[in-house]
């Protein structure tokens, strides 16, 4: 488990000041967290086999092959006309702030 002077160093290193309260939820939240990894641990995985695209080359996988896009024309008259945006895609926002 972390402690506050640790939290506060990597805090730090994300360029993050925490203080007071902001300190003290990051460091519950933080060992919270790796309170639940821990649990993984506890797991018996010796007969679990790998996931099939970590080193195998029996998954039914698609060939990666190049193709043309067929609606290039469509996308390109979406472009915004607006002076502030010329040339730009304007897409909708979808993250609330």
């Amino acid at each position: 488990m972390l402690n506050d002077e640790e939290v506060r160093a990597i805090a730090a290193e994300a360029r993050l000041s925490l203080h007071g309260d902001e300190l003290a939820k990051a460091v519950r939240y933080i060992n919270n967290f790796l309170g639940m990894v821990d649990r993984f641990k506890e797991l018996d995985l010796k007969d679990v086999p790998p996931f099939c695209f970590a080193e195998s080359t029996e998954c039914p996988l698609r060939e990666d092959v190049a193709a043309p896009f067929p609606r290039v024309p469509d996308i390109l008259a979406a472009r915004s006309q607006s002076l502030d945006y010329a040339g730009a895609f304007r897409v909708p926002r979808i993250v609330e702030e």
